[in-house]
Protein backbone atom coordinates (compact mmCIF):
# COMPACT_ATOMS: atom_id res chain seq x y z
CA UNK A 1 0.00 0.00 0.00
CA UNK A 2 2.83 2.80 0.83
CA UNK A 3 4.37 1.72 -2.43
CA UNK A 4 1.71 2.37 -3.94
CA UNK A 5 1.11 5.57 -2.55
CA UNK A 6 4.45 6.25 -3.58
CA UNK A 7 3.69 6.02 -6.70
CA UNK A 8 0.64 8.08 -6.73
CA UNK A 9 2.28 11.10 -4.89
CA UNK A 10 5.27 11.29 -8.08
CA UNK A 11 2.39 11.25 -10.36
CA UNK A 12 0.28 13.87 -8.75
CA UNK A 13 3.56 16.41 -9.03
CA UNK A 14 2.71 19.81 -10.16
CA UNK A 15 3.66 19.80 -13.98
CA UNK A 16 5.76 22.88 -13.38
CA UNK A 17 7.91 21.31 -10.63
CA UNK A 18 7.98 17.83 -13.29
CA UNK A 19 8.90 20.22 -15.84
CA UNK A 20 11.85 21.86 -13.86
CA UNK A 21 13.50 18.92 -12.84
CA UNK A 22 13.03 17.45 -16.50
CA UNK A 23 15.45 20.73 -17.87
CA UNK A 24 17.78 19.69 -15.54
CA UNK A 25 18.29 15.88 -16.31
CA UNK A 26 18.37 16.82 -20.22
CA UNK A 27 16.28 15.75 -23.30
CA UNK A 28 18.71 12.38 -23.03
CA UNK A 29 18.19 11.16 -19.68
CA UNK A 30 14.66 12.26 -20.32
CA UNK A 31 14.10 9.87 -22.90
CA UNK A 32 16.12 7.07 -21.36
CA UNK A 33 13.87 6.46 -18.44
CA UNK A 34 12.48 9.70 -16.69
CA UNK A 35 9.09 9.76 -19.08
CA UNK A 36 8.37 6.56 -18.58
CA UNK A 37 7.79 6.82 -14.45
CA UNK A 38 3.94 7.87 -14.89
CA UNK A 39 0.98 8.72 -17.50
CA UNK A 40 1.83 12.37 -16.49
CA UNK A 41 5.46 12.50 -16.22
CA UNK A 42 5.04 10.86 -20.12
CA UNK A 43 2.31 13.95 -21.37
CA UNK A 44 4.50 16.35 -19.96
CA UNK A 45 8.03 14.67 -21.42
CA UNK A 46 5.90 14.32 -24.80
CA UNK A 47 3.71 18.18 -24.68
CA UNK A 48 6.00 20.57 -23.68
CA UNK A 49 8.29 21.89 -26.48
CA UNK A 50 10.81 23.84 -24.68
CA UNK A 51 11.98 21.14 -22.82
CA UNK A 52 13.37 20.05 -26.41
CA UNK A 53 15.07 23.66 -27.37
CA UNK A 54 18.64 22.11 -26.91
CA UNK A 55 19.02 18.64 -28.63
CA UNK A 56 21.61 16.27 -27.77
CA UNK A 57 23.58 19.77 -25.88
CA UNK A 58 23.48 17.54 -22.98
CA UNK A 59 27.09 17.76 -20.60
CA UNK A 60 29.46 15.16 -21.17
CA UNK A 61 29.64 12.43 -18.83
CA UNK A 62 31.84 9.64 -18.84
CA UNK A 63 31.08 6.17 -19.19
CA UNK A 64 30.59 4.06 -16.19
CA UNK A 65 28.32 2.36 -14.14
CA UNK A 66 25.54 4.85 -14.09
CA UNK A 67 25.52 6.06 -17.49
CA UNK A 68 23.96 4.44 -20.20
CA UNK A 69 25.41 3.56 -23.56
CA UNK A 70 23.08 3.80 -26.36
CA UNK A 71 23.77 2.51 -29.40
CA UNK A 72 24.73 5.49 -32.12
CA UNK A 73 21.84 4.93 -34.62
CA UNK A 74 19.45 4.63 -31.84
CA UNK A 75 20.55 8.13 -30.10
CA UNK A 76 20.53 9.46 -33.51
CA UNK A 77 16.28 8.41 -33.54
CA UNK A 78 16.33 10.05 -30.48
CA UNK A 79 17.25 13.16 -31.22
CA UNK A 80 15.09 13.19 -34.52
CA UNK A 81 11.99 12.61 -31.92
CA UNK A 82 13.27 15.22 -29.77
CA UNK A 83 13.25 17.65 -32.39
CA UNK A 84 9.84 16.94 -33.24
CA UNK A 85 9.10 17.32 -30.17
CA UNK A 86 10.25 20.78 -29.94
CA UNK A 87 7.20 21.64 -32.60
CA UNK A 88 9.56 24.35 -34.58
CA UNK A 89 11.16 25.56 -31.43
CA UNK A 90 14.62 23.48 -31.41
CA UNK A 91 17.29 26.09 -31.24
CA UNK A 92 20.51 23.78 -30.54
CA UNK A 93 21.28 20.46 -31.93
CA UNK A 94 24.51 18.28 -31.39
CA UNK A 95 24.92 14.65 -33.37
CA UNK A 96 26.05 12.90 -36.32
CA UNK A 97 25.14 13.71 -39.52
CA UNK A 98 24.82 10.89 -42.88
CA UNK A 99 24.52 12.12 -46.46
CA UNK A 100 21.20 13.76 -46.39
CA UNK A 101 20.03 13.80 -42.61
CA UNK A 102 20.66 17.17 -42.55
CA UNK A 103 17.53 17.80 -44.57
CA UNK A 104 15.62 15.96 -43.25
CA UNK A 105 16.15 17.78 -40.26
CA UNK A 106 16.38 21.73 -40.98
CA UNK A 107 12.46 21.96 -41.99
CA UNK A 108 11.60 20.45 -38.23
CA UNK A 109 14.26 22.96 -36.60
CA UNK A 110 13.97 26.63 -38.39
CA UNK A 111 14.54 28.27 -35.44
CA UNK A 112 18.14 26.43 -34.99
CA UNK A 113 20.97 29.41 -33.56
CA UNK A 114 23.71 26.46 -32.30
CA UNK A 115 24.82 23.56 -35.14
CA UNK A 116 27.07 21.23 -33.85
CA UNK A 117 27.54 18.58 -36.38
CA UNK A 118 29.99 15.47 -37.15
CA UNK A 119 29.37 15.04 -40.57
CA UNK A 120 30.03 11.92 -42.60
CA UNK A 121 28.83 12.24 -46.49
CA UNK A 122 29.14 9.95 -48.83
CA UNK A 123 32.12 12.15 -50.95
CA UNK A 124 29.89 12.88 -53.48
CA UNK A 125 29.32 16.76 -55.02
CA UNK A 126 25.60 15.90 -54.92
CA UNK A 127 25.89 15.07 -51.13
CA UNK A 128 27.99 17.92 -50.44
CA UNK A 129 25.78 20.18 -52.14
CA UNK A 130 22.50 19.15 -50.65
CA UNK A 131 24.85 19.64 -47.12
CA UNK A 132 25.10 22.96 -47.75
CA UNK A 133 21.62 23.46 -49.42
CA UNK A 134 20.59 22.11 -46.05
CA UNK A 135 22.53 25.32 -44.04
CA UNK A 136 21.18 27.65 -46.38
CA UNK A 137 17.95 26.91 -45.29
CA UNK A 138 19.03 27.94 -41.40
CA UNK A 139 18.31 31.73 -41.60
CA UNK A 140 18.85 32.68 -38.00
CA UNK A 141 22.28 29.87 -37.79
CA UNK A 142 24.55 31.96 -35.24
CA UNK A 143 27.01 29.42 -33.82
CA UNK A 144 28.22 26.47 -36.51
CA UNK A 145 30.65 23.80 -35.35
CA UNK A 146 31.34 20.56 -37.77
CA UNK A 147 33.79 18.00 -37.65
CA UNK A 148 34.38 16.14 -41.29
CA UNK A 149 34.95 12.19 -41.68
CA UNK A 150 35.85 12.11 -44.93
CA UNK A 151 38.59 13.98 -47.26
CA UNK A 152 36.67 16.62 -49.10
CA UNK A 153 38.72 16.37 -52.73
CA UNK A 154 36.23 17.79 -55.10
CA UNK A 155 38.16 17.74 -58.93
CA UNK A 156 37.14 20.39 -61.42
CA UNK A 157 35.62 18.69 -64.59
CA UNK A 158 33.35 20.28 -67.01
CA UNK A 159 30.02 19.32 -65.65
CA UNK A 160 30.94 20.41 -62.07
CA UNK A 161 33.16 23.30 -61.13
CA UNK A 162 35.57 22.55 -58.36
CA UNK A 163 33.43 23.88 -54.89
CA UNK A 164 35.53 25.12 -51.88
CA UNK A 165 33.83 23.60 -48.50
CA UNK A 166 35.13 26.40 -46.32
CA UNK A 167 34.05 29.24 -49.11
CA UNK A 168 30.39 27.28 -49.54
CA UNK A 169 29.80 27.14 -45.86
CA UNK A 170 30.12 31.21 -45.84
CA UNK A 171 28.10 32.05 -48.47
CA UNK A 172 25.55 29.66 -47.13
CA UNK A 173 25.86 31.20 -43.08
CA UNK A 174 26.44 34.56 -43.69
CA UNK A 175 24.90 35.94 -40.65
CA UNK A 176 27.38 33.65 -38.35
CA UNK A 177 29.05 34.75 -35.04
CA UNK A 178 31.11 31.62 -34.88
CA UNK A 179 32.19 28.87 -37.42
CA UNK A 180 34.87 26.01 -36.70
CA UNK A 181 35.19 23.77 -39.19
CA UNK A 182 37.99 20.23 -38.29
CA UNK A 183 38.61 18.97 -41.80
CA UNK A 184 39.72 15.34 -41.55
CA UNK A 185 43.22 14.82 -40.41
CA UNK A 186 45.78 11.89 -42.19
CA UNK A 187 45.70 10.32 -38.65
CA UNK A 188 41.80 9.44 -39.02
CA UNK A 189 42.39 8.41 -42.25
CA UNK A 190 44.88 6.21 -41.34
CA UNK A 191 47.56 7.47 -44.39
CA UNK A 192 50.44 9.41 -44.32
CA UNK A 193 50.31 13.09 -44.47
CA UNK A 194 51.80 13.46 -47.90
CA UNK A 195 48.57 11.45 -49.32
CA UNK A 196 46.24 13.29 -47.65
CA UNK A 197 44.44 16.03 -49.10
CA UNK A 198 44.22 19.39 -47.50
CA UNK A 199 40.86 21.56 -47.52
CA UNK A 200 42.87 24.60 -49.39
CA UNK A 201 41.69 28.14 -47.41
CA UNK A 202 42.55 30.36 -50.72
CA UNK A 203 39.50 31.87 -52.31
CA UNK A 204 37.68 35.23 -51.05
CA UNK A 205 34.67 34.79 -49.01
CA UNK A 206 31.49 36.73 -48.58
CA UNK A 207 31.18 39.77 -46.28
CA UNK A 208 30.56 38.44 -42.68
CA UNK A 209 29.17 40.92 -40.75
CA UNK A 210 29.11 39.83 -37.44
CA UNK A 211 31.72 36.97 -37.11
CA UNK A 212 33.95 37.14 -34.15
CA UNK A 213 35.10 33.94 -33.99
CA UNK A 214 36.70 31.55 -36.86
CA UNK A 215 38.69 27.80 -35.76
CA UNK A 216 40.30 26.01 -39.08
CA UNK A 217 41.89 22.47 -38.29
CA UNK A 218 43.84 20.13 -40.64
CA UNK A 219 43.62 23.11 -43.80
CA UNK A 220 45.98 24.23 -46.57
CA UNK A 221 46.30 28.13 -46.11
CA UNK A 222 47.81 30.71 -48.30
CA UNK A 223 48.26 34.71 -48.23
CA UNK A 224 45.44 35.17 -50.65
CA UNK A 225 43.05 32.95 -47.67
CA UNK A 226 44.59 34.87 -44.90
CA UNK A 227 43.78 38.20 -46.29
CA UNK A 228 40.12 37.00 -48.02
CA UNK A 229 39.56 36.37 -44.16
CA UNK A 230 40.67 39.38 -42.26
CA UNK A 231 39.19 42.11 -45.32
CA UNK A 232 35.88 39.94 -45.11
CA UNK A 233 35.24 39.52 -41.14
CA UNK A 234 35.66 43.10 -39.87
CA UNK A 235 34.36 42.13 -36.45
CA UNK A 236 36.84 39.27 -35.98
CA UNK A 237 38.30 38.93 -32.55
CA UNK A 238 39.22 35.17 -32.29
CA UNK A 239 40.94 33.50 -35.40
CA UNK A 240 43.09 30.17 -34.81
CA UNK A 241 44.07 28.12 -37.78
CA UNK A 242 45.58 24.90 -37.71
CA UNK A 243 47.51 23.00 -40.88
CA UNK A 244 49.63 24.43 -43.51
CA UNK A 245 50.58 27.74 -44.20
CA UNK A 246 53.63 27.85 -46.97
CA UNK A 247 53.51 31.24 -47.55
CA UNK A 248 54.27 32.79 -44.55
CA UNK A 249 57.39 34.73 -45.43
CA UNK A 250 55.43 36.19 -48.41
CA UNK A 251 53.19 38.05 -45.84
CA UNK A 252 53.73 42.12 -46.89
CA UNK A 253 53.50 44.84 -44.62
CA UNK A 254 49.71 45.41 -45.14
CA UNK A 255 48.61 41.93 -44.47
CA UNK A 256 50.84 42.17 -40.97
CA UNK A 257 49.06 45.14 -39.70
CA UNK A 258 45.86 43.57 -41.07
CA UNK A 259 46.36 40.26 -38.50
CA UNK A 260 47.59 42.32 -35.95
CA UNK A 261 44.08 43.78 -35.53
CA UNK A 262 42.50 40.28 -34.49
CA UNK A 263 42.65 40.62 -30.97
CA UNK A 264 43.39 37.07 -30.21
CA UNK A 265 45.15 35.40 -33.55
CA UNK A 266 47.30 32.06 -33.79
CA UNK A 267 48.39 30.38 -36.88
CA UNK A 268 49.92 27.40 -35.88
CA UNK A 269 51.28 26.06 -38.93
CA UNK A 270 53.88 23.82 -40.44
CA UNK A 271 55.47 24.15 -43.55
CA UNK A 272 55.95 21.20 -45.16
CA UNK A 273 53.80 18.19 -44.12
CA UNK A 274 56.92 16.31 -43.59
CA UNK A 275 58.41 19.34 -41.37
CA UNK A 276 58.40 19.67 -37.79
CA UNK A 277 55.68 22.74 -35.92
CA UNK A 278 57.47 25.19 -36.06
CA UNK A 279 56.44 28.09 -33.61
CA UNK A 280 54.04 29.69 -35.92
CA UNK A 281 53.02 33.31 -36.10
CA UNK A 282 50.64 35.00 -33.75
CA UNK A 283 49.57 38.56 -33.06
CA UNK A 284 51.65 38.49 -29.96
CA UNK A 285 54.77 37.72 -31.26
CA UNK A 286 56.44 37.60 -35.49
CA UNK A 287 57.51 34.34 -36.79
CA UNK A 288 60.17 31.49 -35.33
CA UNK A 289 63.44 31.79 -36.97
CA UNK A 290 63.38 28.89 -39.88
CA UNK A 291 66.29 27.61 -37.96
CA UNK A 292 64.66 26.96 -34.56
Amino acid sequence: MAAADQRSDWAALPRDIVLDVFLKLGPREVMLGAEFTCKPWRDAAVEEPSLWRRVGMDPWVPFDKLSRRVPRRLEMAMKEVAVDRAKGQCEAFSGDSYDDYLLDIVPRAPCLKRLRIQHSGDETLSSCRNFIEALSKLTLLEDLEIVFTYSIDWEDDECYPHVNMFQSICQACPHLEKLILMFTSASFLECNEDESYKEPIDVEIPLMRKLHTLELYDCDINCRGLKGIVDNCPCLENLHIDGYFNDEREMDKDLRMKCARVKNLNLDTRKEPHDDYFGGYSSEGDYDSEDE
